[in-house]
């Protein structure tokens, strides 16, 4: 069953996501590294924070659109893509 963005924001907030100031989910981990989930109004793009060089950029893991993610029995995020 799709997913709606308040739906995934919702599941993003429980899971200990923080929204910034411009409307992301991040979350950064004990390992120091920081992921997001950027939200548009059809989908979202789960991506990491990594230095390349001399400067710090996203890089994408994974994105789907709203209408094919689900949220399992077990409460995990489902159908995210490459």
């Amino acid at each position: 069953m799709a997913v709606t963005k308040q739906e995934l924001e919702q599941w993003l907030t429980k899971h200990n996501y923080i929204r910034d100031s411009f409307g992301h989910y991040r979350k950064q981990l004990a390992n120091g590294l920081t992921y997001r989930f950027k939200l548009s109004s059809i989908s979202a793009r789960y991506e990491v924070k990594e230095k390349i060089v001399d400067h710090n950029e996203w890089i994408r893991l994974s994105s789907g659109y709203y209408k094919d993610l689900s949220i399992t029995s077990d409460y995990k995020l489902a159908g995210l893509k490459r």
